[in-house]
């Protein structure tokens, strides 16, 4: 298969179908897009697109490369730090796994990997309340024709 994927809602669609399909074995509860703030459930995961890069790379091609974010909402701050802190760096381990698992996306890119993960807090506005994160950083990289582009 030609590496094909040109813009960043091809990666971006592929990674939230790739998190939609393997929901129930990481555990996710609802996977939300881009701006969507209404999480109905923990744990959640948003995936939003960030950056594209385009840069010259060889004759009549650019080097394309994007980042993706993905917080993973794990919880509300209800239940004990011990056990959350737990389950909640073994979820975004489990999903960065995933995520290795598919570094070309099936041969659509060159390379993908996740380059940081980061844990945090939140304030949820509607209900005032503080929401314990995990960001996560993709980053992938293809080569793309001037006429693709």
């Amino acid at each position: 298969m030609a590496q094909d994927y040109y813009d960043i809602l091809q990666p971006f669609d592929y990674i939230v179908r790739l998190l939609d399909d393997n929901k129930a074995t990481l555990g996710l509860r609802y996977i939300a897009q881009n701006d969507e703030e209404l999480i109905p459930e923990y744990p959640a995961a948003l995936v939003q697109c960030d950056n594209t890069e385009r840069i010259l790379h060889a004759t009549q091609q650019y080097y394309v490369g994007w980042s993706i974010d993905l917080w993973i909402f794990h919880a509300e701050m209800s239940i004990s730090q011990a056990e959350r802190s737990r389950k909640d760096i073994e979820l975004a381990t489990a999903i960065r796994k995933l995520l290795h698992t598919k570094s070309t996306m099936d041969g659509h890119i060159i390379f993908g990997f996740v380059t940081n993960e980061m844990p945090g807090m939140l304030a949820n506005r509607a209900t005032n309340t503080a929401i314990v994160t995990t960001r996560i950083i993709w980053q992938g990289q293809n080569r793309v024709r001037f006429e693709d582009a």
